[in-house]
């Protein structure tokens, strides 16, 4: 599976994709971020190409299973983050912002490794931490 998304943005869309269970149109992304439906589109463009939608103009854009994997991935990503910020003092709020604006950068290898050190956590300020088998284990 490959990881990397390159832009804050597109972890947004990704997200936001993920929380729309029927699939979203992308006027409706435009909307929800304050953005032209051209830059969406350009976005989604992309993200099509990766094979993490199924993106047709006029219809619903719906995650493709390697979409919904790679979704997972970055919701714990972005929660693990926000936990290692909110445990060294930073507000649940505070972390939550600082974590978005870092997360693309930061690789799964390395974020298996902060939830290491925090004892593989359960749930983090902004929801529930799902668990990663090649990281947790059986580890309860």
């Amino acid at each position: 599976m490959a990881i990397r998304i390159d832009t804050p943005q597109k972890i947004r869309f990704l997200k936001f994709i993920y929380s729309q269970k029927d699939g979203v149109k992308s006027g409706d992304i435009a909307g929800k971020f304050g953005i032209r439906t051209s830059t969406v589109t350009r976005s989604l463009h992309e993200l099509g190409e990766a094979g993490y939608i199924r993106y047709d103009p006029y219809q619903k854009v719906v995650l493709t299973t390697e979409g919904e994997n790679i979704t997972r991935f970055i919701q714990r990503r972005h929660r693990i983050l926000s936990l290692m910020f909110n445990r060294a003092g930073l507000s649940e709020h505070d972390a939550c912002e600082q974590a978005e604006k870092i997360e693309h950068l930061v690789p799964k290898e390395h974020v298996d490794q902060i939830c290491r050190s925090l004892g593989h956590p359960r749930k983090a300020a902004c929801g529930i931490i799902e668990r990663d088998p090649a990281c947790c284990g059986d580890f309860i």
